[in-house]
């Protein structure tokens, strides 16, 4: 499998790549959906990552067998036929591209861009947090996010190359970017350093020291200042009743979150809210 992964690599490495395409989305367990046919086949390549359930993908005439940790390739010009095998949905993230140039020494019928193949890389959960920001990202207009699909994109397809080979996908900045996001996106949630470490498919130990040597600041703690940076924002710019800012931001107990306030801020929620007059604050 070593030489099919470098040969992977190496074709988008050298190609010029263009997405399609990105389409986060689930196949319902007994529901029929169209298949493609010789007279309807595949517009464009694409990889499917397997995030959740079973299926059977059948590429021409090659069956492929998929479940979560799997990505299966297609090519333009293929029919495919699927079935859900259950017991439940299958949820994918499906990215559709062009490849152009990838190495003008390679023979076309042996590119792997116009072939079909299924690589394993396992349950990394770094990975899938990739592809919900690359999800998220495909769907917000402008060049520059055009740009980040491309880097998320690279990203997945080098820890799942690295995974195939039988590597071991390493934490990077990558990683800790796509935890900061969580964390901005989710922070009203209960969080720990246990289940963001595990986001990353890191020990909490590995995770809380990466994510320090980031940001300036241990996980938790920055989850709090964030928060709180929250909070402060709506004592500011709302007149919601203290308990309702504690309960918008992630505390369910209004009085641990005034001494926490006060702590990091110096002040209560209320002294703060007096302070600034309850205007908003424009910059920060």
């Amino acid at each position: 499998m070593k030489k099919d992964v470098d040969g992977i690599a190496r074709e988008f490495a050298e190609g010029s790549l263009t997405i399609k395409n990105v389409s986060l989305g689930a196949l319902k367990l007994n529901v029929s959906y169209p298949e493609n046919t010789s007279d309807d086949p595949i517009s464009f390549s694409g990889l499917l990552f397997v995030i959740k359930g079973k299926a059977t993908f059948k590429f021409d005439d090659i069956v492929y067998e998929l479940t979560a940790g799997h990505a299966v390739h297609g090519a333009a010009g293929m029919q495919l036929r699927h079935h859900v095998k259950g017991p439940e949905d299958l949820e994918y993230l499906l990215v559709h591209y062009e490849l152009w140039e990838p190495g003008s020494e390679i023979a076309r019928d042996r590119r792997y861009d116009k072939t079909s193949y299924l690589l394993n890389y396992g349950d990394h959960a770094a990975m899938t947090e990739k592809m919900y920001l690359l999800n998220q990202a495909w769907h917000t207009p402008g060049n520059i996010t055009s740009v980040r699909c491309k880097e998320l994109f690279f990203g997945i397809l080098h820890d799942m190359l690295s995974a195939a080979r039988g590597g071991s996908v390493q934490p990077n900045h990558g990683d800790i970017e796509g935890i900061i996001a969580y964390i901005q996106r989710f922070y009203m949630e209960n969080h720990s350093v246990e289940s963001l470490a595990a986001r990353c498919g890191m020990k909490a130990k590995r995770f809380s020291y990466l994510f320090n040597k980031y940001t300036g600041r241990f996980p938790i703690d920055y989850l709090i200042r964030h928060r709180l940076d929250r909070a402060k924002q709506l004592l500011a710019a709302s007149d919601c009743a203290i308990y309702q800012v504690a309960e918008s931001v992630g505390y369910a107990d209004t009085h641990y979150f005034s001494r926490l306030f006060k702590k990091y801020e110096g002040c209560s929620p209320g002294e703060y809210r007096s302070r600034l007059g309850n205007r908003p604050l424009l910059f920060r």
